[in-house]
């Protein structure tokens, strides 16, 4: 920071106190200490000791730390390689006694020194026992059920020379001379016998099954007219049944049931005051007379009596 010498002026103060000039030696004084202090910030960057090659001091490396105890010896209390083992609580508890681990664990995360290029494992080679095909030598063949005559060998030789005196010829002759004309034979030298059927002179199956069909037409048409004509006697007269207890009992409920519903409804829309539009007026106009007409169907049902006409008339 480059600091200004300025002279120093005495003002008078609020107190009016009157001060001296400061003394020229003391402005001096100041101007010196700011050049020197200049000078030795040059000094610093720019200096002919800085050509002077410093010495390097290399530290010192400590030695390599290597534990007292075996490195051999497992961790305190460690489970690895324990399965199947009767040492429960893990290895090297207590004390640091040397433990062996087992040969399934022994070379856990460790490879070969040397491993062998060649010795890789090849495709199925892990699985070769349990896919392996066995063979089995063929053994004799034993079957206990009935078998078939046996063949002529193929060095048996038949007896030549045997004849027969039969002339074959005149034998079928005499056969077919004397055997009984076929039912074929007859059927077709003779004419049809129709005398001698089951059926002559009866009716044919076809006519008793389609007067059958006739007869069951007209007894549904006769009931189809005779229960029009009782509907149309019945019209006459008013035919009423009294309506069951349950029933009625069962009417009232629901009726009830929905009296609730529409009056739930009708709440709702009790809460305006001013129904200033078609929709409101005609909604709450209908929900008023379907309640008036639940509450007389009601009253109408409670009085314990219902007789109801099958001419839907309501008494």
């Amino acid at each position: 920071v480059d600091v200004v010498p300025t002279e120093f002026s005495v003002e008078e103060s609020d107190r009016g106190s009157d001060f001296t000039a400061v003394d020229q030696d003391t402005t001096v004084n100041a101007t010196a200490v700011i050049h020197t202090h200049k000078a030795c910030e040059m000094q610093r960057e720019e200096c002919i000791y800085n050509l002077i090659p410093k010495v390097r001091v290399e530290p010192v490396k400590p030695e390599r730390y290597r534990s007292k105890y075996d490195p051999n010896v497992q961790p305190t209390g460690t489970t690895f390689g324990v399965c199947g083992k009767t040492k429960l609580e893990g290895a090297n508890l207590g004390s640091a006694q040397r433990y062996e681990k087992p040969a399934s664990a022994r070379g856990f995360g460790r490879l070969p020194a040397k491993p062998d290029p060649k010795g890789f494992i090849r495709k199925g080679e892990r699985s070769a026992s349990a896919t392996a095909v066995v063979s089995k030598k063929p053994g004799k063949f034993t079957y206990s059920g009935q078998t078939r005559p046996p063949v002529v060998k193929k060095d048996d030789k038949p007896i030549m020379g045997l004849k027969s005196a039969k002339n074959f010829v005149t034998a079928n002759a005499v056969e077919t001379i004397l055997a009984v004309p076929g039912y074929r034979a007859h059927a077709k030298n003779e004419p049809p016998q129709y005398m001698t059927k089951e059926d002559y002179g009866q009716v044919p199956r076809y006519l008793s099954q389609v007067k059958d069909e006739i007869e069951r037409e007209n007894s549904m048409i006769e009931e189809f007219v005779r229960q029009n004509h009782n509907l149309m006697e019945d019209d006459g007269r008013d035919r009423v049944e009294p309506m069951d207890e349950r029933e009625r009992l069962a009417l009232v409920d629901a009726l009830k049931s929905k009296w609730d519903h529409v009056n739930a409804k009708y709440q709702k829309l009790c809460h305006n005051v001013v129904f200033d539009t078609l929709g409101k007026v005609r909604r709450k106009e209908t929900l008023e007379k379907e309640l008036t007409q639940l509450e007389k169907d009601i009253q109408l049902l409670e009085k314990g009596h219902v007789v109801v006409s099958q001419n839907n008339d309501r008494y």
